[in-house]
């Protein structure tokens, strides 16, 4: 969901800005009012009686008509606006949820299957075990090790953190974070893994933290410019780059923040077509943006000399929630369908044994792995080595 994000909503989203719920009430009231009963006279009847009680009726019965005649051939005039954009529910609805997000745009017929036109032949694998999943995570790498962040679920998977060995597939628990987090950003500069924005219990956060190996605890850093949700980050020539999401009042965030280690913050050419749970990722000296909510078909990358973004070939299916790294050449973008753009046109890939959402996707060493994701079920640690 989003979760509220939005113009709430997320955003575990996300009010919560995730969900409304309300009864409407019918506009229209009755109101019985008690007249006093007409005290009975008894008087004598006489002649002319009649007379006298037919006139009037007759004089009303007249204006009556004329009233009535005059309405039929008069115009009907527009009723006037409401003060208030929100549209007034009919009589006896009851609103069950609302999701507070920005638009979506509009679903266009797709065509295209998404079966696998390179590695074919090659599928997923999965070295360990499998454990329960999260969805909006965040996701980061340390000297070889995938770190698993915060997510939607429970209180406690906000706050959880786990290092994943990417060659046996098991978990370990790492330190938790200081707050419940979901729909956050994360990058690896200067030996830390960096946690950025995402959502405080629905309310988008401007807070940033950072661990090391050697920490037993998260540090709190100086606060972004503003808040940021269900944005991406990637790392380029030792800065971290923050692109989407949305802001404190669920508007999309169009500007591209640089983040350096020393605190330095900076902003960057704004994103042609703003919107949350997009798939970003550093490719062949840029940055790249897949898709996401407001944009689905919508590929974008940024070029930090030339301070300049430039659309590039749309993807070939919409994606919303996927992830994205480069391998072995290629930029990858993973949802329930696989994504591979070669730097000229997009292939479908194979998909994962467990197609899921909103998990983590890392490259170590040119291989590809995949990280927990909104399935409910446990799913293991899969991988894919893509070499061309």
């Amino acid at each position: 969901m989003f979760t509220a994000y939005m113009p709430a909503t997320e955003r575990g989203g996300t009010p919560s800005r995730r969900s409304l719920y309300g009864d409407a009430m019918s506009d229209t009231q009755i109101v019985e009012l008690d007249e006093p009963e007409a005290t009975a006279t008894q008087g004598s009847w006489r002649a002319g009686s009649v007379t006298i009680l037919a006139v009037p009726v007759l004089l009303a019965a007249f204006a009556v008509a004329v009233l009535t005649a005059r309405t039929e051939t008069q115009p009907a005039v527009a009723e006037s606006p409401l003060p208030t954009s929100v549209a007034r529910p009919a009589a006896s609805l009851r609103v069950t949820s609302i999701i507070t997000a920005p638009p979506n745009t509009p679903s266009v017929v797709v065509t295209e299957s998404g079966d696998p036109e390179v590695l074919a032949d090659r599928r997923w694998s999965a070295p360990g075990p499998a454990y329960p999943a999260r969805g909006d995570v965040a996701e980061a790498v340390l000297y070889g090790d995938i770190y698993v962040i915060g997510g939607t679920g429970t209180i406690d998977d906000g706050r959880s953190v786990f290092r994943y060995d990417a060659k046996t597939g098991a978990r370990q628990r790492a330190p938790d974070l200081p707050i419940s987090l979901d729909h956050a950003m994360a990058a690896t500069l200067g030996g830390r893994v960096y946690v950025f924005g995402g959502f405080v219990f629905g309310q988008a956060s401007a807070r940033v933290f950072s661990f090391g190996t050697n920490d037993a605890r998260w540090i709190e850093h100086s606060p972004m410019p503003a808040a940021r949700a269900a944005g991406g980050a990637a790392v380029l020539d030792d800065r971290v780059y923050l692109v989407g999401g949305v802001g404190a009042n669920g508007g999309w965030l169009a500007e591209t923040w640089a983040y350096e280690v020393t605190g330095r913050w900076s902003t960057r050419a704004a994103l042609p077509t703003p919107r949350d749970h997009l798939a970003v990722a550093a490719y062949r000296g840029s940055i790249c943006a897949a898709g996401g909510n407001g944009g689905p078909w919508a590929f974008e990358c940024y070029e930090p000399v030339r301070d300049q973004w430039t659309k590039r070939p749309n993807l070939r299916k919409p994606v919303l929630g996927g992830r994205a790294a480069e391998a072995a050449g290629w930029f990858w973008v993973v949802e329930r369908d696989v994504h591979a753009f070669d730097g000229a046109s997009w292939n479908f890939g194979p998909r994962l044994e467990s197609p899921r959402a909103g998990g983590a996707l890392v490259a170590i060493s040119e291989v590809l792995y995949f990280v927990e994701g909104a399935t409910g079920p446990a799913v293991p640690l899969e991988t894919l080595k893509p070499q061309r």
